[in-house]
């Protein structure tokens, strides 16, 4: 199945580790032109490794090419920079995969101000800033897909990154609807549960009310695999959707691929699907 993304240009956010490293290189497997997008050019704390460098490595090793790009998502100048880049280089984008997020500390209660503040800079202002620079070009193309990233904690844990999710939840169905007619998809994907990421396995305090008991971590795999499926999709195959990795898989992969998955995958990921919401 490999090369289901030759051709395409894809940004993905948040690139130098975690999640948006393991998507990233998904897509270079599967044949695209990967712009890896993120603040981190050299390492500085052992518990959060990776530099856009590492991941661009990772991607041309996986059979794609790779493009590194500093951005701060939470600066519209860097990520009109960003994008001007990216377009200056390839002529087009393809996918845009907006991963990048943080997690302050604290409850809503007591944090500081400035946490909550920073929050929704990164995790929802980034987002949209990406979605305006990337939709002129995918407007003029008339394609291109779009994959936003929520969180189990927009629908359990009560937190103020839970928060965030559900904004880009939200966003993410009403963008849909806007560009339903022209060309563009939107999708929004968040993993089962957790999956053992340098981010997810940073310290955080079980006292503060945003803390998440982590359970059965799963791997990356069947979520790479349903960035990868939604970023194929167009808004007449599939838009508009809010789905876990595990519902993802049972409406677009064959029989076969998600049965693959799901015996790689911890008993909660399977649970998960009778679970209404």
């Amino acid at each position: 199945m490999a090369g289901r993304l030759k051709g395409k240009v894809a940004i993905v956010t948040g690139a130098s580790r975690g999640l948006g490293q393991h998507c990233a290189v998904g897509f270079g497997r599967e044949g695209a032109t990967v712009a890896v997008a993120a603040r981190t050019e050299q390492e500085r704390d052992p518990r959060l490794p990776g530099t856009i460098y590492e991941t661009a490595r990772l991607v041309e090793e996986a059979g794609g090419a790779a493009f590194p790009v500093v951005c701060n998502v939470a600066d519209n100048e860097s990520v009109q920079a960003m994008v001007k880049s990216v377009l200056d280089r390839y002529g087009r984008v393809d996918v845009l995969m907006t991963n990048a997020a943080i997690q302050t500390p604290g409850a809503i209660s007591t944090m500081e101000i400035r946490h909550w503040e920073l929050e929704f800079r990164v995790n929802v202002h980034g987002p949209f800033y990406c979605i305006r620079a990337v939709l002129p070009a995918m407007l003029e193309q008339k394609s291109g897909s779009i994959v936003t990233v929520s969180s189990i904690s927009a629908h359990r844990g009560g937190s103020h990154y839970g928060a965030t999710k559900r904004a880009i939840e939200a966003m993410s169905i009403g963008l849909a609807e806007e560009l339903r007619d022209k060309g563009v998809a939107v999708n929004c994907l968040r993993p089962v549960g957790g999956i053992g990421t340098p981010g997810l396995l940073y310290p955080r305090d079980p006292g503060q009310d945003d803390y998440l008991e982590l359970g059965e971590l799963a791997p990356p795999d069947s979520y790479v695999e349903a960035v990868v499926l939604l970023a194929m999709q167009t808004p007449q195959t599939r838009t508009g959707a809010v789905w876990t990795d595990a519902e993802a898989l049972r409406a677009l992969a064959d029989e076969a691929t998600f049965e693959r998955f799901r015996a790689l995958n911890p008993p909660n990921w399977s649970a998960s699907l009778a679970v209404a919401r």
